[in-house]
């Protein structure tokens, strides 16, 4: 059994999630911007690339933060089913996913454009 594909997008740590995908968006823009101003690659690469440090940085945040939540709330129960631990854990690990999925999208767009010398 599978978790569906929007279930995977729209669940998780919602704080992080959309900043994620403003990060996304970002990083959409720079590329247009870096395929229509072929002389300024350079400088939209930088932004990509200062793009998907935060990405990562902001997954491993969600990760430690989520895992804080999680602990913090199992202690305070004095205990708890297995199936909810995992479920909880499991919703812990949604937002880094998608923060390493988001930074490998944007190190694509990154990756420098070979330009034609005439």
């Amino acid at each position: 059994m599978r978790m569906p594909f929007i279930d995977f997008l729209t669940n998780g740590d919602l704080k992080f999630v959309i900043l994620l995908y403003a990060f996304l968006i970002a990083a959409i823009l720079f590329f247009y911007k870096k395929m229509t101003h072929k002389e300024m690659q350079s400088i939209y690469n930088e932004k990509l690339n200062k793009l998907v440090n935060w990405s990562l940085s902001i997954a491993l945040f969600s990760l430690l933060l989520g895992l804080m939540h999680s602990f913090y709330f199992i202690s305070k129960a004095k205990g708890i089913a297995s199936h909810l631990l995992f479920g909880g854990l499991s919703n812990v690990i949604i937002t880094p996913v998608l923060g390493i999925a988001i930074a490998m999208l944007i190190k694509l767009l990154a990756t420098p454009l070979k330009t034609e010398n005439k």
